[in-house]
């Protein structure tokens, strides 16, 4: 009797806390690729410019590299959770993906106006409306996570899937509003210098594929420690 008793508070009594902890995990890592993420783009987006010898000065280099971070950090957060619910609902990691980013982009720039009020230097006019941006951003990041959520649900994910979904939304939307910026810049007379050109390019079709290669990396990993977990007990 006093073996039942004690049963249910052995291995496994508490599988919705071990499952918490699980996606904690899961997502802790996300956040910590995202960053890593936001730190490779600005090296790369500030190496094409070195190359086209267009070099900005160090306190716009500060302030791209602050707001690329928060931006990549919340995005690839949101999605990255997204995908993790969505293993059970890919509808959710879509509309987890799709509030997400319009959510980063305000933060992002709010980020942004902070830094610039800091540094006593003045705010560059957006050439696309934010709300033009939000909108197109819901939709590429809810599509992005309903097609890595899709693909998280399967038994075997493989790294090729998760680069051409990211490939895709990056080539669809991101060609798209890196077309758009161009077409309003001239719109408006404003002067877009070719090295900005290609880093808006660059930022816009590469971040994507970036975004669901943390997401394969974190799901991986968990997959793994899962494995390890289940062959100690």
């Amino acid at each position: 009797m006093a073996i039942s008793e004690v049963a249910p508070r052995g291995a496994g009594a508490h599988p919705l806390s071990h499952s918490a902890r699980q996606a904690l995990k899961r997502v802790a890592m996300v956040a910590w690729l995202a960053i890593a993420l936001g730190f490779a783009m600005e090296a790369l987006i500030l190496t094409v410019r070195v190359a086209a010898n267009s070099q900005p000065a160090s306190t716009q280099v500060v302030i791209e590299l602050v707001q690329g971070v928060t931006w990549s950090f919340f995005v690839c957060a949101g999605v990255g959770l997204g995908t993790a619910i969505g293993k059970v609902r890919t509808s959710l990691g879509g509309l987890i993906g799709a509030i997400s980013a319009p959510l980063a982009m305000g933060i992002a720039k709010g980020t942004q106006k902070v830094m610039v009020s800091a540094l006593d230097l003045s705010v560059k006019p957006t050439i696309v409306p934010l709300t033009t941006l939000g909108v197109l951003r819901a939709l590429e990041y809810g599509l992005l996570g309903w097609m890595l959520a899709r693909l998280a649900s399967r038994e075997k994910a493989h790294l090729l899937h998760f680069i051409l979904a990211g490939a895709l939304i990056g080539a669809v939307f991101g060609g798209g509003v890196t077309a758009l910026t161009i077409q309003a810049a001239f719109a408006q007379d404003v002067a877009l210098a070719l090295p900005q050109a290609i880093a808006t390019g660059l930022n816009e079709i590469v971040f994507p594929i970036g975004c669901a290669l943390v997401v394969y990396i974190t799901l991986q990993v968990s997959r793994n420690m899962k494995f390890i977990a289940g062959d100690t007990h």
